[in-house]
């Protein structure tokens, strides 16, 4: 990633409205943020990882873990156009000391996992680093998950993605993109 001072100007400017809003928030916890530029850096930076993970509402349905770059994400005043660029969303049983994932894939968008505008980035390897963290802390001892996305291609994004973390895929369906997947922490 290549930018300008007066691009890293604009940009610090959206990262750090974007990171006053996320911490003023008092649902929402901040995992890491990084604000320094570098060139060619995967993932892309500046960066806010985010969760709305509280572990004492044991009540929810589910959670999300996002992550937010002013990188190609700033209007012509210098604001973000989106709250984050990212979500893996999930939900954890405490009794069952488990997580569950679903990915899919809706209208232009690869997913909750990534928008597509933004996938090539390591927006998503964060999330999943993230909720690795999340599920050893947590003391979970397996992650599973589904993936519905448009065709058999997109599927093996996904699973290219998910086997990075030592995930294991069961097809359902290849050709429509249909798919298990799993990763046992502990037994």
């Amino acid at each position: 990633m290549d930018v300008s001072q007066e691009q890293e100007k604009i940009m610090g400017k959206a990262y750090q409205e974007r990171l006053t809003a996320i911490e003023a928030n008092s649902k929402l916890t901040i995992l890491d943020k990084v604000v320094d530029y570098r060139k060619d850096s995967q993932p892309v930076t500046p960066y806010i990882v985010y969760t709305d993970f509280d572990r004492a509402q044991i009540n929810e349905k589910s959670s999300s873990i996002f992550v937010y770059t002013a990188y190609e994400n700033v209007d012509k005043y210098g604001h973000s156009k989106t709250d984050y660029q990212n979500e893996l969303l999930f939900e954890y049983d405490a009794w069952a000391k488990a997580i569950h994932i679903t990915v899919l894939e809706t209208l232009g968008a690869e997913s909750q996992l990534a928008f597509y505008d933004f996938q090539n980035h390591g927006l998503a390897q964060l999330a999943l680093t993230y909720l690795l963290k999340i599920a050893r802390k947590n003391n979970v001892h397996k992650i599973t998950g589904n993936v519905s996305s448009f065709d058999g291609e997109s599927l093996k994004q996904v699973m290219t993605l998910f086997e990075k973390f030592d995930f294991k895929f069961k097809i359902q369906n290849g050709q429509q993109g249909l798919a298990s997947f799993s990763l046992i922490l502990a037994e």
